[in-house]
């Protein structure tokens, strides 16, 4: 089906790369706009995605929240409208609640009724033999992604990443439309903003220093290496932050240097401590980040 969405935004954004599997192949919930749009709280939409291999006929396949039931393939409980029966693979599937003015450049395969509760709710997608296959689960707090009104920033989605956590949409990288024509805080029939990052920001690794509790003095040479998936490694421009006390409290230590791959540092700049850590990051001409985090490591200088 076609679909009429509007292009991605680039910007600055940072990834910090993590291990993590893989969710299993075939439909799954992708994202869920529980909080609903800058334009109305009932604005509330959700994505499937066929994450496998082969088409899937969603003749029999049911989304369950609370006492609200959406059939996929037919018009029966809670299902308004259906515009596609069969996913291709990779494709995603946008359920929108009541209209099509949800998301009003977005063209939705499916219309609902019901609402997700803001507290949080648990949301089932059942196959065709009544098995629950995917799941998005509340935590202790509620929604474990997404923001509401009062969020900030408000109305991002509650998106799925590779690994199969939920985050809230980072509002930068978004997709589609809300009814007053205001751009959504979510990627409405696109790729989530997780795994955007995830396939274009850079790759960074710390190779000095590598272990913990080293104990640096002198000059140093911090070294990295960095590339770039959908670059040319050497237009990546790399700044380092030291942090002083092994919390998330960072100091530039230089910016805008060349990926050549090493820095030497004079560590008597700095008081003979323990705890310190070094960040390096590389940012691309698009303006996406990478960065890596060395473990603690103490400074020790004669005569200090």
């Amino acid at each position: 089906m076609n679909r009429m969405v509007r292009g991605m935004a680039l910007a600055m954004v940072v990834l910090i790369l993590v291990g993590g599997a893989v969710l299993a192949n075939g439909l799954m919930i992708s994202e869920i706009a529980w909080a609903g749009t800058a334009a109305s709280s009932t604005d509330e939409w959700i994505e499937l995605k066929n994450a496998g291999s082969e088409a899937i006929d969603l003749a029999g396949w049911r989304l369950v929240f609370g006492d609200t039931e959406i059939p996929l393939g037919v018009v029966a409980e809670d299902t308004l409208e259906i515009r596609t029966t069969t996913l291709a693979p990779g494709a995603f599937f946008v359920l929108e609640r009541t209209d099509d003015d949800t998301i009003s450049d977005v063209i939705a395969d499916l219309l609902y009724k019901g609402t997700l509760s803001n507290a949080g709710i648990l949301v089932e997608l059942i196959n065709p033999d009544g098995v629950s296959v995917d799941s998005a689960v509340m935590d202790e707090s509620g929604w474990p992604g997404g923001s509401g009104g009062s969020g900030e920033p408000a109305y991002c989605s509650m998106e799925r990443t590779s690994s199969g956590n939920w985050v809230s949409n980072n509002a930068i990288i978004c997709n589609g439309l809300d009814g007053n024509g205001v751009p959504l805080r979510g990627t409405p029939g696109q790729v989530n903003s997780a795994d955007v990052l995830a396939q274009w920001a850079p790759r960074v690794e710390m190779t000095f220093p590598s272990e913990a509790g080293s104990i640096l003095s002198g000059t140093e040479w911090i070294s990295w290496i960095a590339s770039d998936p959908n670059g040319t490694d050497s237009a990546l421009a790399i700044a380092i932050f030291l942090s002083p006390n092994g919390e998330d409290e960072w100091d530039l230590l230089i910016e805008n240097l060349a990926n050549a791959g090493s820095f030497s540092w004079d560590t008597t700049t700095v008081p003979s401590a323990n705890g310190y850590r070094l960040k390096v990051r590389a940012t691309d001409p698009e303006g996406y980040m990478g960065e890596a985090v060395s473990l603690a490591f103490d400074v020790s200088n004669a005569g200090e």
